[in-house]
C-alpha cells in the first residue's frame, strides 16, 4: 500500500511499470510481499482445516472462503505475464489485467473494469472478497434463526454454507473463464449465459433440497397435566 500510494504521488504506475530501475524495484519489491501473503495465508488455511470448531457451519464457511481467496488471490500472478507485443527487458510495461484489448480503454463505472475485453481483475475481486462473504452468510443465517425453525438447526445452516461456497467457486471459475477468453463481464455470450443458468437453477434446486423435509427439533415433551405428547419446533 506504502508503495501503490507513493508511486500514485510520482504520478507513475505502480503495476507492471519496468520503465526506469527504481519503478521496477518498487514493483519487485509488491511481487515479493504479494508471494509472502499468499504462502502466509495458505499456512492459515491448512491451520483452519485442521482446526477443530464447534460451529460446523462456520467452520466451513471460513475455510471455502480462504480456500476460494487464495484462488483469487493466484489469479494476480497471471497479470504479471508479458502481454501481446511485450518483451522482458525491452519493454517498460510487462503484464496486464486485461485479456484481448489494451489496459486503459472503455471501462465500468467505479470498478474500471474493461468493457472491451476480458479483465482479470473481475475473477481476482471475487474470488478474494469470498472469506468476507461466506462468513456473513453464516451470520445472517444465525441471525434469523430466531424467525426461523429450520435455520435453528445446525445441519440445515452447514448444507446452506456448502451450497453457497459450491455455487460461489463456480462463479469464480465462470469469470476466471470469461476473463480468460477476452470476454468483458457486460458483454457474456450465449456459453456463459448458459452456465450462470445452470448455477443459479441448481442454487434453488440446492436451496430448496436443504430447507425441505420434516421440521429439526422434533421431540416430545410434557403438557401441564403430566402427559407427554409430540410437538414440532
Amino acid at each position: 500500500m506504502v508503495i501503490i500510494t507513493g508511486q500514485v504521488i510520482r504520478g507513475k504506475r505502480s503495476h507492471f511499470n519496468h520503465e526506469t530501475p527504481l519503478d521496477e524495484a518498487l514493483f519487485q519489491v509488491m511481487a515479493v510481499t504479494v508471494v509472502i501473503l499468499w504462502l502466509g495465508t495458505l499456512a492459515v488455511a491448512v491451520l483452519l482445516l485442521r482446526a477443530r470448531i464447534a460451529d460446523r457451519a462456520s467452520a466451513w464457511a471460513m475455510r471455502c472462503g480462504i480456500l476460494l481467496a487464495l484462488a483469487g488471490a493466484a489469479v494476480g500472478f497471471l497479470m504479471t505475464r508479458p502481454a501481446p507485443g511485450q518483451r522482458r527487458g525491452v519493454s517498460k510495461v510487462i503484464g496486464a489485467h486485461s485479456v484481448g484489448v489494451p489496459d486503459g480503454g472503455p471501462s465500468m463505472p467505479l470498478t474500471g473494469w474493461s468493457t472491451t475485453g476480458g479483465d482479470l481483475r473481475i475473477p481476482h475481486f471475487v474470488g478474494m472478497h469470498a472469506l468476507q462473504l461466506l462468513p456473513l452468510l453464516v451470520m445472517a443465517l444465525t441471525a434469523l434463526a430466531p424467525r426461523f425453525a429450520r435455520l435453528a438447526d445446525d445441519r440445515v445452516r452447514l448444507r446452506l454454507v456448502l451450497l453457497a461456497s459450491g455455487a460461489y467457486g463456480a462463479v469464480f471459475a465462470l469469470v476466471l473463464g470469461q476473463a480468460l477468453r477476452g470476454q468483458p463481464l457486460t458483454h457474456p455470450d450465449g456459453v456463459t449465459l448458459g452456465v450462470a443458468g445452470l448455477i443459479l437453477v441448481s442454487v434453488v434446486l440446492g436451496a430448496y433440497g436443504s430447507l425441505r423435509g420434516p421440521t429439526p427439533h422434533a421431540g416430545r415433551v410434557a403438557d401441564d397435566a403430566g402427559t407427554s405428547k409430540e410437538v414440532t419446533a
